[in-house]
């Protein structure tokens, strides 16, 4: 098939999506597809060689930034109607598409519970009304109408059963017109010498044998859960002083140190920053927490599996659906589900066979996660898409 990739940014740096459109090109090369990529910007190194590229970079006025998303969608869409394709496939903030990629999931449900990191209604309440009367927001609305709304509606491959739920229900999708792919398990690369890693880390934080590390790793620390999670370690941590959280992804971590510090607990919580090689975190700590608002499937959950950890996780993670519970980890209600978490972390760090047990069976879970699996998976779908009506040549003007 000849194939368009509709997107704005293509780069490992940039995004999950910008990210996994790089994947999704090698993907289709390899099967023997001819892919065109029409995109504003291209990282150097992600696109195999052959690739036609064909860069849109519509005008935006200074200080209107919040239009370009809108500006890219609609020049994109005219310059792929220059050309004849067999599928489109979109990512992100575009319309022109048989097949959309919901990798960052469904934008109204990813507001929705992101509302959720607000305990105080009157906080939640001010948190939404920023939303409604930001130009920005009002932008994406009109985007998504152009996307689901009307006569065409794409063929969307979700990365978990609840971001399938959420485009059913949010944008009012047949169940026909969803399927679900899962991630697949971004391989690190074994490290050479785990049991000299894991010594190294410890060593260089003073951890003895008898201390137990349970692992947070995120850019968004806010919506990812720390605040939560700083709340239920905190009687973990009390009555463990062998207990300790180590915090990495990011460096904006002042108000985090300042709740550690409120809830009497910050010798015992470390904050990394940024982490050059996140392998030497896993091989050096004994459990992974990531209680989460909001992730359509997070591949660091994935990845904390194959390193060997036990993973605390949330209904609200579409990663949650490949955790298996009590074998491989824990799926708790919410990330404010505060005693759920606290007991979950306690069994983790007063068990060591317990933690031992899911290690051992998660890695093995994690085997299931492959790319050649997924990658299967997502040329099905894809031919699925490409024979249905929505992909014959009279439906793409409707589009």
């Amino acid at each position: 098939m000849k194939i368009a990739l509709n997107i704005e940014m293509v780069g490992a740096r940039r995004g999950g999506a910008e990210k996994y459109a790089g994947t999704v090109a090698r993907w289709l090369i390899a099967a023997g597809h001819e892919v065109h990529v029409f995109a504003r910007v291209v990282d150097d190194g992600e696109l195999p060689p052959e690739t036609p590229v064909h860069l849109v970079r519509p005008y935006c006025p200074p200080g209107f930034g919040w239009l370009r998303a809108f500006l890219f969608a609609r020049s994109s869409e005219r310059e792929i109607r220059k050309d004849q394709f067999d599928l489109i496939i979109g990512f992100v903030k575009v319309w022109y598409q048989h097949v959309y990629l919901a990798v960052g999931g469904a934008h109204p449900a990813a507001l929705a519970c992101n509302s959720r990191r607000f305990r105080s209604p009157l906080l939640r309440t001010a948190w939404w009304a920023t939303k409604w009367g930001s130009p920005k927001q009002w932008l994406f609305r009109h985007i998504a109408s152009k996307q689901f709304g009307g006569s065409h509606q794409p063929h969307v491959i979700a990365p978990a059963r609840m971001v399938a739920e959420h485009f059913r229900e949010y944008h009012g999708l047949s169940p026909d017109r969803v399927s679900v792919v899962y991630n697949a398990l971004d391989q690190l690369g074994a490290l050479a010498n785990a049991a000299a890693a894991r010594a190294d880390f410890r060593a260089s934080h003073g951890l003895d044998d008898r201390d137990v590390a349970i692992l947070f790793v995120a850019r968004n620390y806010a919506l990812k859960g720390l605040e939560p999670l700083l709340e239920a370690f905190a009687p973990v941590a009390k009555s463990s002083r062998e207990a300790h959280l180590f915090v990495c992804g990011s460096r904006r971590d002042r108000p985090f140190r300042r709740q550690a510090a409120r809830l009497g607990i910050i010798d015992q919580v470390r904050f990394l920053g940024f982490v050059d090689d996140i392998r030497m975190c896993f091989a050096g700590c004994d459990a992974f927490a990531f209680p989460t608002f909001y992730d359509p499937c997070s591949l660091v959950v994935l990845e904390a599996m194959s390193a060997g950890l036990p993973v605390i996780t949330t209904r609200q993670n579409g990663a949650g659906e490949l955790v298996s519970e009590g074998e491989d980890g824990f799926v708790v209600d919410s990330p404010w589900a505060q005693s759920q978490l606290t007991d979950r972390l306690k069994l983790l760090v007063t068990d060591p066979a317990l933690r031992r047990r899911m290690g051992h069976k998660g890695r093995e879970n994690a085997g299931a996660f492959t790319v050649e699996a997924r990658q299967r998976e997502f040329l099905q779908v894809l031919q699925r898409a490409a024979t249905s009506r929505l992909a014959q040549p009279t439906m793409r003007d409707a589009a």
